[in-house]
């Protein structure tokens, strides 16, 4: 279960890794490896790797969770289930160095398809989004011919070569406590020996 930093812990990640695994022999050593925002298309860099949270949703299978229990024994509100969808995009002026790069990205996202805490939490100054034993699922999700179109008619005419994924079922914990009743001390019996 994580905390409210998680999307930021999961960007992070994702920018991080790329940047210190790029092959810098095969690839520039000046590569730049950033988070975009939207209005970061209008400017692109020339040459390197961009990582667009584009889409943010709560999981549907997973929207209706009990509420959980601490440690402690309180009974805190339900997590809250989000699937985080990212554009990684290869930027390069030769188009060949594009297609590697983004062959590059993908194999490398492949191999690490599962992103453990350490990974996660590493690059993040506050270092503490997810517990120990967590971990997140990277799938290569292709986008729907209406999500690319939309995608496209936004970001046109700066929209590269670039594969999406999607983060599943990042649990953001909630702090808040539930109210619970008194516990109960005794129970009343009727003279008959049931409850009253």
């Amino acid at each position: 279960m994580a905390t409210y930093r998680a999307i930021a812990a999961v960007s992070s990640a994702l920018e991080g890794m790329i940047r210190d695994q790029y092959p810098r022999d095969e690839f520039d050593a000046g590569v730049q490896v950033s988070l975009y925002q939207t209005r970061d298309f209008e400017a692109p860099m020339d040459n390197g790797f961009s990582v667009f949270l584009f889409h943010v949703g709560v999981n549907p299978t997973m929207r209706n969770l009990a509420l959980r229990r601490r440690p402690d024994g309180r009974r805190v509100r339900p997590s809250l289930p989000l699937d985080l969808h990212y554009m990684i995009s290869t930027w390069a002026t030769d188009v060949q160095m594009q297609h590697r790069m983004l062959g590059w990205v993908m194999r490398m996202l492949e191999d690490n398809s599962v992103l453990s805490a350490g990974h996660l939490n590493h690059y993040l100054a506050q270092g503490d989004a997810f517990a120990d034993n967590e971990g997140l699922e990277v799938v290569c999700e292709p986008l729907s011919l209406a999500d690319y179109l939309t995608l496209w008619d936004r970001l046109r005419p700066r929209l590269p070569v670039s594969a999406t994924y999607r983060i599943r079922a990042v649990m953001l914990d909630s702090e808040q406590s539930v109210d619970e009743g008194p516990r109960v001390q005794s129970i009343l019996v009727d003279g008959e020996g049931g409850p009253a």
